[in-house]
C-alpha cells in the first residue's frame, strides 16, 4: 500500500506516493485471467499476499504449491466469487483459518487455509496492518491510523476493545506474556502485558520501528526506517527487554521487510539489495547477498520446505510481481508470477 509508508520517512513516501498516484492514473492494470484449477488442499507451499493498487481494489492472494511448483493466482475469488478487497497487507493462520488482513478496506477476511472457502468477513478497523494470535481465541491487530492496537476475540470474530499506543503500529512479536509492537511514528518499542491487556514498557529504538523478528535465542531483532536526523538501525532486545546491540545503517540506508530463516539463527533483508546476517554478527555486513540487477525489490519470505529465499520484483507496480526464488548462497533456483505488489509471504 503505497500511502502506508512501508520503507521511508514521511516527506520522502510521500513524493513517492504521489508520483504512484500519478502513474496509476495514466495506467492501467493487466488483470489476470482466473482459471478455476483443482488445488491439492493439503499441499505444503507459500500463500503471497498481492497488494494491488492502492484504491483499485485489485489486491489478491496467490498460492504456491512447493511440491509441484504450481502457482494459483487470484485464489480467493476463484473459490468464493468476490475480490478480497483493497490492499491485501498481510496475513496469518490460527488453527485451521487463515486471517487475511485487508488494509485500505478496514477489515479481515476469514477463510479456510485449505479449502480457500470464507467463513466470515471482521469489520470495524481503521486501516489493519498485522495480526498476531496470543493464544487459540485471541489476537492482537496493529492499524496504520488508528494509535492502538486491537483486540480480536477469535472464537466470536469480533473486536472486544482496544490499547492505546502513541504512535501508528507496525510488526508485532510475542514472547512470555509480553507482546512487542513496532511504534512507526515515534522513538519506542512498546510492550503490552497479554494478562491485562495494558501498555506496561516502552524501549527507545531511535526512531520508526517497522519490522521485527525473533531469533533462536528469543531475541527480538527490530528494524527502524530513522528519519532526517536520525539512521535506520537494526537493534536486538534480549530476553529481560533491553537492547542488547544496535547497529546503525549508511545515511541514506532504506532497510525493510526484516526476516528469519527457517531455524531462526540467520537475518534477511531488504536494502535495495537482498542483504544476510548471522544473529551473532559483531556487524552489518558490507556486501549484498542477492544483488537487485535493476529489480525492484518489495518483499522477502523464506520457504522453509525447501530451505531458499522467495524475493518479489514489483517492476513498475501496476504490472504483476515476478518472484525469484534463491538458495541461502544467494544463487537463483527458478521464478514464477504473482499478483500485482507482491508484499508478503505466510508458509503453510
Amino acid at each position: 500500500m503505497f500511502l502506508c509508508l512501508k520503507n521511508n520517512n514521511s516527506k520522502l513516501t510521500l513524493w513517492v506516493s504521489l508520483l504512484l498516484t500519478l502513474v496509476a492514473c495514466e495506467k492501467k492494470p493487466n488483470n489476470p485471467k482466473i482459471s478455476i484449477v483443482p488445488i491439492d488442499t493439503s499441499a505444503h507451499g507459500i500463500f503471497i499476499c498481492n497488494e494491488g493498487n492502492f484504491q483499485w481494489g485489485n489486491a489478491s492472494l496467490s498460492f504456491y504449491n512447493t511440491s509441484t511448483s504450481t502457482t494459483y493466482e487470484d485464489i480467493f475469488k476463484g473459490i468464493n466469487k468476490r475480490g478480497v478487497g483493497d490492499v491485501l497487507q498481510s496475513m496469518n493462520i490460527v488453527g485451521e483459518e487463515a486471517y487475511l488482513i485487508v488494509n485500505n478496506s478496514q477489515k479481515i477476511e476469514v477463510i479456510n487455509s485449505k479449502t480457500f472457502e470464507s467463513i466470515t468477513t471482521i469489520n470495524g478497523f481503521n486501516s489493519p496492518r498485522y495480526l498476531i494470535p496470543i493464544g487459540l481465541n485471541k489476537a492482537y491487530v496493529s492499524d496504520l491510523y488508528e494509535n492502538a492496537i486491537w483486540i480480536l476475540n477469535l472464537k466470536t470474530k469480533k473486536i472486544t476493545g482496544k490499547i492505546s499506543i502513541p504512535s501508528w503500529t507496525e510488526e508485532m512479536v510475542y514472547r512470555n506474556n509480553r507482546v512487542y509492537i513496532c511504534g512507526r511514528t515515534s522513538k519506542y518499542v512498546y510492550v503490552v502485558n497479554t494478562n491485562s491487556d495494558l501498555l506496561m514498557d516502552s524501549i527507545d529504538i531511535g526512531y520508526g520501528a517497522q519490522n521485527m523478528a525473533l531469533d533462536q535465542t528469543e531475541k527480538i531483532w527490530v528494524l527502524t526506517v530513522g528519519n532526517e536526523l536520525i539512521a535506520a538501525q537494526l537493534h536486538n532486545i534480549d530476553v529481560s527487554g533491553n537492547l542488547a546491540k544496535s547497529y546503525s545503517f549508511a545515511k541514506g540506508s532504506i532497510p525493510n521487510k526484516l526476516i528469519c530463516n527457517q531455524n531462526r539463527t540467520k537475518l534477511y533483508w531488504i536494502n535495495s539489495n537482498i542483504y544476510s546476517m548471522n544473529i551473532d554478527a559483531l556487524q552489518l555486513p558490507g556486501t549484498p547477498l542477492i544483488n537487485a540487477q535493476g529489480k525492484t525489490f518489495y518483499a522477502i519470505g523464506y520457504n522453509p520446505h525447501q530451505n531458499e529465499i522467495l524475493a518479489s520484483d514489483a517492476k513498475d507496480y501496476v504490472q504483476k510481481s515476478e518472484i525469484y526464488r534463491y538458495d541461502t548462497l544467494g544463487v537463483l533456483k527458478g521464478n514464477f508470477k504473482a499478483g500485482i505488489n507482491a508484499t508478503y509471504f505466510y508458509s503453510k
